[in-house]
């Protein structure tokens, strides 16, 4: 659960084991050495608190420009007034009343002509399209700030079991003696009980070349190494290369020394078969990688696996040597994050981290933007700011592309907000001597002002994400 690991881990007396680890064939007698309370779980969850709040959030534009805009409209109310009243007296040589009430009018223009509701809405009526537009992809934003500073992004960094790939054991790589094909029906015969995921894998393989199983009574699963039997006077064994003694065979160390998990089968210690197996690539992951780079952005992998497997994955979907980091706990994942955000010189880096396990809920929570594929756990999914409804990394980048889309219309609603407000002002408040705005028509200065900015959001609908 921790590592995220696809392939079994053997565990002996004395191992240490962790709760919510899927154990296999075979049975376990555990001993309870913590309390509830200081469990993993406990510390992840405290982690992901920490991180969560050591997050930098950002104050919303909109929120600070209409905290100001009040009293700057009410400022220049005043300054109108005042400015009218002198003007009225001094200029126009109007009595004190007609001045006052002159510079009244001017004033209660400007107060109704301005309009916070433009820069009000300029935000959260893209923030609604956006929303609602991405979640027909499978992308769900649980946080507004996601969608803000997505299109900074300078940094992905990716788990790699669940991720990455599926999850899920397939034969890569397959090496036969002469006649090891023939033997295949005594193989699928001999697994054909066994629930080790390895073993599932070999039989699926077998299955699907349309191979027929040959009965093979008396199979016996020797845990952590593999399954035996005795047929017709033959020694029928298929497990680890380590169990078998094979390691330096002629047709098993190409397989080792390429990091797949190794599958043999012997008879009468003769080696017949051997299979190399590996954690199948996502469809989607390759290409979400090469957009990546097209992009400029620097591509990661972080994982709990061992070194074999993930520099495999890492060199098919072309990520550079240095950015893959293998054996990673929930806390070195952490710190790999922390490490990305605070290298900055000029911007601070946006650092997006995908993941979908327990053991990448502290990742999630510490990135500028943490991404979680639905098909993984819910600790994880409670740490993230954006939900791939879908196991489609091609979501990443509606998640750049919506908000790339959204700044620009956000940009634009608040250009035009200061724009009409400036104009509006000046117009309301006679700055323009032979044109104003009359105040019986000032109130329609709303509809004027608020009408792009729907208008912007709303045509949001017809982008491609």
């Amino acid at each position: 659960m921790l590592t995220g690991e696809s392939r079994p881990i053997e565990k002996y007396a004395k191992s240490s084991i962790i709760a919510g680890t899927i154990n296999g064939s075979g049975t376990l007698i555990a001993r309870v050495t913590r309390l509830p309370g200081d469990n993993t779980i406990s510390l992840i969850a405290a982690m992901v608190d920490e991180a969560k709040l050591s997050k930098p959030h950002l104050q919303e534009l909109a929120d600070k420009v209409s905290s100001y805009f009040v009293p700057v409209i009410l400022a220049l109310a005043i300054v109108t007034f005042l400015v009218w009243i002198a003007i009225g007296i001094s200029m126009q040589a109007k009595p004190g009343s007609e001045a006052v009430v002159q510079a009244i009018t001017y004033a209660i223009t400007v107060l109704i002509v301005s309009c916070p509701c433009a820069i009000g809405l300029a935000v959260p009526m893209v923030v609604v399209i956006v929303c609602g537009m991405t979640s027909k992809s499978g992308v769900i934003f649980k946080s507004a700030g996601a969608i803000e500073v997505a299109y900074k992004t300078s940094h992905v960094v990716l788990d790699k079991t669940g991720t990455l790939t599926k999850g899920n054991m397939n034969v890569a790589i397959e090496n036969y003696n002469e006649h090891g094909r023939d033997q295949m029906a005594l193989l699928l015969g001999l697994l054909s009980d066994s629930k080790h995921p390895v073993s599932v894998a070999v039989k699926n393989h077998l299955k699907e070349k349309g191979i027929l199983a040959s009965a093979v009574p008396g199979a016996i699963n020797v845990i952590g190494c593999g399954v035996e039997s005795q047929l017709d006077g033959q020694s029928l064994k298929a497990g680890n290369a380590r169990w078998l003694n094979l390691p330096t065979n002629s047709l098993v160390q190409p397989v080792l020394s390429r990091g797949y998990t190794t599958f043999c089968f012997t008879i009468d210690g003769v080696l017949c078969a051997v299979f190399g197996l590996e954690d199948s690539l996502r469809d989607s992951a390759e290409y979400l990688v090469s957009n990546l780079h097209q992009r400029g952005i620097s591509v990661h992998v972080v994982s709990g696996d061992d070194d074999g497997s993930v520099n495999n994955v890492a060199t098919k979907l072309g990520i550079t040597e240095s950015n893959v980091h293998a054996r990673s706990s929930p806390a070195d994942k952490q710190t790999y994050i922390k490490k990305l955000m605070d290298d900055f010189t000029d911007t601070k880096p946006v650092v997006i981290f995908c993941g979908d396990g327990a053991n990448d809920a502290v990742a999630l929570a510490q990135a500028t933007i943490g991404i979680h594929i639905n098909e993984g756990s819910d600790i994880a999914q409670s740490a993230a700011d954006v939900v791939l409804m879908r196991p489609d990394l091609s979501g990443v980048l509606t998640v750049i592309d919506a908000s790339n889309a959204s700044v620009r219309r956000i940009k634009f609603n608040f250009g035009w907000s200061f724009v009409y407000n400036t104009f509006a002002v000046l117009l309301a408040a006679g700055a323009f001597v032979k044109a104003r705005i009359p105040p019986e028509f000032s109130g329609l200065g709303e509809l004027v002002s608020v009408l792009p900015v729907i208008a912007a959001a709303v045509l949001l609908r017809w982008s491609q994400f």
